[in-house]
């Protein structure tokens, strides 16, 4: 077993080498760079990716009980946190770029400074599905994937996934917690709507055009088996 006890602690007095910040260096030595400046407890909290909310007016949340949701701020700078899950959804497409701005300002005001990565669940549909989807709000609406599925066509599934990827880049979302790529086999399963169905073959060749109107340049779609 590896004894950490010599590693040191989060310290914000910790002296920092700002090299892992300069672009003109090779990735590789950026990495090693940043990494090696990190205690113990700053790694740990690269580990997790929870739910962060979004506060009144595009303000950084306060802690919600009900939910389980920490405050927003002491999350990224008491736990070290930097990978977050967005719950719910701004009033408007700006307010949500605001917010993004802000919890990135609490980001660069670490030691380290390392900035704040959002994903998402899908949020682009016409229903309301807690725990498989989050409704909409100011994005563009859609069928579900279901609904995708039932129209088959490969390229008007490509256009869907480029126009959200835009929308979601736009206000600072990076990642995409879809498509769900597993089979509708089982009927009490609650999250069969997000799924293209039971058919192999239609599941491969629209999940895989979703994935190329996702990938573009900015945005990583991650596919989801449940």
């Amino acid at each position: 077993m590896t004894d950490t006890t010599t590693d040191p602690i989060a310290d914000d007095t910790l002296p920092v080498d700002p090299a892992f910040r300069d672009a003109s260096l090779p990735l590789d030595e950026r990495v090693e760079n940043l990494l090696g400046q990190m205690t113990l407890e700053e790694k740990a909290g690269l580990f997790f990716q929870t739910m962060i909310t979004i506060g009144e007016g595009g303000t950084v949340a306060g802690p919600i009980p009900q939910f389980g949701i920490a405050d927003s701020a002491e999350m990224i700078r008491d736990r070290h946190m930097s990978h977050f899950n967005v719950f719910g959804a701004a009033s408007s497409a700006a307010e949500m770029a605001e917010w993004h701005n802000r919890i990135q300002e609490v980001a660069a005001g670490t030691r380290l400074g390392i900035p704040v990565t959002l994903s998402t669940d899908p949020r682009h549909s016409f229903s309301d599905n807690p725990g498989a989807a989050i409704m909409a709000g100011p994005f563009s609406q859609w069928p579900e994937t279901l609904g995708l599925a039932a129209i088959g066509d490969e390229e008007l599934v490509e256009k869907f996934a480029d126009i959200a990827r835009q929308e979601y880049t736009a206000v600072g979302i990076r990642v995409a917690l879809h498509p769900q790529i597993d089979l509708a086999t089982e009927p009490r399963w609650a999250r069969q709507v997000a799924t293209f169905g039971e058919d192999p073959d239609l599941t491969s060749r629209l999940g895989a055009a979703y994935i190329r109107g996702f990938q573009g340049a900015e945005l990583g779609p991650t596919p989801s088996r449940r």
